[in-house]
């Protein structure tokens, strides 16, 4: 077995066994939920799995298959702006509380999916129930497969390297579902990368604020995930972010994973590569 595989293996190994050892800390996502976030989180798990939401609760309840909702397909269209600020799907995983009753009057996914953006989710001769609660992925792993060639390779996340796809033009989602929605330019002071220090020097942070503003606006996560007004970073730790807060509430679930470390501990020393 070749070194790259084996520092894999120990790093998937060491960062489970610590979500074990942790406690103390104030948990947005419980541990066997996370348990199951690790597990596809590559090389873990396949690309296509990576951002791909599974919503068993109330379907279980329904007698239906789970909810399969994947954020690639969905943000190549669409900025995250439009769900998650025009539409209202909180950011924060379960919180929103979607019902039938909601989408079917219009309302977040029935928004779009009225049978003139995209299928219908009303009832009719023909019934798209299967889109949605999948029994079988096949058919959403091939199409993935076929979204993603071409698109710029990440190591990490579902295998897309989406800033760098939208940066590119391989992408263009719409900042808006109807017309085109005015953005306002980031402030000056905003645009050059924030450097957050940390507990060791060589792993401070880089942030920023423009690449985040491609697709949200501050209010996604201003003072909700991170209150401006707060000074200190006591309460932002790794442990907290790996439970599903602050930077976690994103990059343990769609955007890229936190094992993809040197992309914000840009200057961390030695030769480690996840």
């Amino acid at each position: 077995m070749n070194s790259p595989t084996v520092k894999k293996m120990i790093m998937a190994g060491l960062l489970v066994t610590t979500l074990f050892l942790l406690g103390g800390v104030s948990h947005a996502a419980d541990r066997a939920e996370l348990v199951n976030i690790i597990k596809t989180i590559p090389p873990n798990g396949p690309f296509w799995k990576y951002g791909t939401l599974e919503m068993r609760r109330r379907s279980k309840k329904a007698g239906m298959s789970a909810v399969v909702f994947p954020h690639w397909s969905h943000r190549s269209r669409y900025t995250c702006r439009v769900c998650h600020e025009e539409l209202g799907f909180s950011m924060r995983s379960g919180d929103t509380g979607i019902s039938r009753a909601q989408y079917v009057g219009g309302k977040y996914c029935g928004a779009c999916h009225n049978g003139v953006t995209a299928f219908t989710v009303q009832e009719g001769e023909v019934r798209h129930c299967d889109k949605c609660h999948m029994k079988d992925t096949a058919a959403l792993e091939k199409r993935f497969d076929e979204f993603a060639e071409g698109l710029p390779f990440a190591k990490f996340g579902n295998g897309i390297d989406w800033y760098e796809a939208l940066k590119t033009g391989g992408i263009r989602p719409q900042n808006a579902l109807t017309g085109e929605k005015p953005i306002l330019p980031l402030p000056a002071k905003l645009k050059a990368p924030m450097k957050l220090g940390t507990a060791a020097p060589r792993s401070d942070v880089t942030f920023s604020h423009e690449e985040h503003y491609l697709e949200l606006d501050c209010s996604a996560c201003h003072p909700d995930i991170f209150n401006v007004k707060k000074k200190g970073t006591k309460a932002f730790t790794m442990e907290n972010n790996i439970f599903g807060n602050y930077c976690g509430v994103c990059h343990m679930r769609v955007a890229f994973p936190m094992n993809d470390c040197k992309r914000c501990h840009t200057q961390m020393s030695g030769n480690y590569t996840p």
